[in-house]
């Protein structure tokens, strides 16, 4: 009965130590790794410019032509609304 005594007072908590001690540097050698990016596609990159040019265009040709924004109208709107029934 003494050696279980033993076991379970001194060299249980030995080996959870060093089990908790393993387990957190493993952990730390996950995490200083970076990820290295091999290959981008940027295939896309010129017609996104185009698309975004053209955007911008249309964006000065409203502000030109002094048209509300989309805001402003939606602030103008009032709304009536009245309660029907009891």
């Amino acid at each position: 009965m003494p050696d279980v005594q033993i076991l379970f007072a001194v060299v249980f908590p030995l080996v959870m130590f060093a089990g908790g001690i393993a387990a957190w540097r493993l952990s730390k050698k996950d995490t200083v790794t970076p990820e290295k990016s091999g290959w981008r596609d940027d295939s896309l990159d010129e017609w996104r410019m185009e698309r975004d040019s053209e955007a911008e265009r249309r964006r000065l040709t409203r502000a030109s032509e002094g048209l509300t924004t989309g805001s402003e109208e939606q602030q103008e709107v009032k709304k009536h609304q009245q309660r029907l029934g009891g």
